[in-house]
């Protein structure tokens, strides 16, 4: 997972963790703990996430498969 890239993609859509963790059904507390690596989405997590942020295929598997 890339986190780094993941960050810089949220920051490029205008997006934040408030926003993020809604739109995955989490609360902000638990969404900052995955993104600092503590723990790990779930596949469903980060379907919607990336739906939630327009992700191209091509920029879901660089950011969740590497």
């Amino acid at each position: 997972m890339n986190l780094p890239r993941l960050k810089g993609i949220i920051r490029e859509r205008g997006k934040n963790y408030v926003q993020c963790s809604k739109a995955i059904g989490k609360s902000v507390a638990s969404f900052n703990s995955k993104m600092n690596g503590k723990t790990n989405f779930s596949i469903v997590e980060l379907e919607d996430l990336g739906n939630y942020l327009g992700m191209t295929d091509s920029e879901k598997v660089e950011v969740f498969l590497s």
